[in-house]
């Protein structure tokens, strides 16, 4: 048997047992990443008790690296550090971002993307909206990202899958499980031209928190997430609210107001959320431009930053501390008035420093 990369074998130790992200960074920097069997350390990269004792137990095993990246690479997957160039940068935007992903097929991090999220239980009406909109999306050139579950998630899929586009379905079990059962065909389809991906160990089962956890990662991975049906307590909701707090794009397709289904979606319409209307114009927003600002988030233009004055950098550093901010938030915060604060905006907006994040909100630009 080949010798393991230390890093790679403290990795897949580390996000089996999940360890937070900082405690990886500080083993492979301020120590050493074989280091990790050092029981004296752990209290220092801040474990936490269930943590310790899980990383004792599969420690104890001697070889589980060696041998759970024998069972991925059986199965045609890989494990990638998240910190890894194949492996999409935005996800370390998360407060919780993981240690590395089990990836199966490609994950082309270049391409522009949307998540398409929404309830298993949906309308006949939502089917229909999400395989259009999946279908626009691949048309568009975009990669289509949803969590590979019956409803919504299988329609947003199967529309990218019936133009020839690449979409992605980031699980909830280990990434050679598949649920639900009559997905296994789905799952292949989505595998040959995209990938399926996991931050599970091989083998996981399901449980029922594995899917509003892996909801980060849906919405983590890319700059837009529409949601096309939720009820209000819908894991899409949890969704769509991460998405605002990362000062990301949220798009929701209105619905009945008479529809359970839909009174998420609404909701979130009424807080502020970009309404879908028409799926071509939000296929156009999405890969040009939305009014005076560039909103092509997935595709940053490389650009020197212009000098800015004082005012300006207190703006930016505001947007970018915390997106989706409104201009009276804006101004609260900065302290400056009205004119001033205008004036920054339409200068951070011209150079892509500031972009719309949702309807009145802005963001930094990436």
């Amino acid at each position: 048997m080949r010798t393991m990369d230390p890093t790679l074998k403290a990795a897949l130790l580390m996000n089996a047992v999940h360890a937070p992200l900082p405690a990886f960074r500080k083993l492979c920097g301020k120590y050493a990443p074989e280091d990790l069997r050092r029981e004296e350390l752990w209290d220092a990269l801040n474990l936490t008790p269930s943590v310790q004792k899980n990383l004792s137990r599969l420690l104890r095993e001697g070889d589980w690296p060696e041998r759970e990246e024998e069972r991925a690479a059986r199965f045609g997957a890989r494990f990638l550090t998240v910190e890894a160039p194949d492996c999409p940068a935005r996800l370390q935007d998360l407060n919780q971002p993981p240690i590395g992903l089990y990836v199966k097929g490609k994950l082309d991090v270049t391409l522009p993307s949307a998540a398409v999220v929404g309830t298993r239980r949906c309308s006949a009406y939502g089917k229909t909206v999400a395989e259009a909109i999946g279908r626009a999306l691949a048309r568009g050139g975009l990669m289509v990202v949803s969590g590979g579950a019956r409803g919504i998630d299988a329609a947003g899929h199967r529309g990218c899958l019936a133009e020839g586009g690449v979409t992605v379905a980031v699980l909830g079990t280990g990434i050679d499980r598949v649920y639900p059962m009559e997905h296994k065909e789905l799952f292949a389809r989505i595998a040959e031209t995209g990938a399926l991906i996991s931050e599970y160990p091989m083998g996981t089962e399901g449980a029922a928190w594995h899917f509003p956890e892996r909801n980060r990662l849906i919405v983590g991975m890319t700059g837009r997430t529409v949601v096309v049906e939720s009820p209000e307590d819908g894991g899409a909701m949890i969704s769509a609210r991460l998405a605002l707090d990362l000062g990301r794009e949220v798009w929701c397709v209105p619905g009945r107001i008479t529809e359970g289904v839909c009174r998420g979606t609404n909701r979130l319409l009424r807080d502020g959320a970009e309404p879908l209307v028409d799926v071509d114009e939000f296929v156009h927003c999405t890969t040009g431009r939305y009014g005076q600002l560039v909103l092509d988030l997935d595709e940053p233009a490389a650009r020197s930053q212009p000098p800015l004055s004082t005012d300006e950098k207190v703006v930016l550093a505001l947007l970018q501390r915390q997106g989706g901010r409104t201009m009276d938030e804006l101004l609260a915060e900065s302290g400056l008035d009205l004119v001033t604060l205008q004036t920054c905006m339409m200068t951070l907006s011209a150079n892509g420093l500031a972009v719309v994040s949702g309807p009145g909100r802005f963001s930094a630009g990436v």
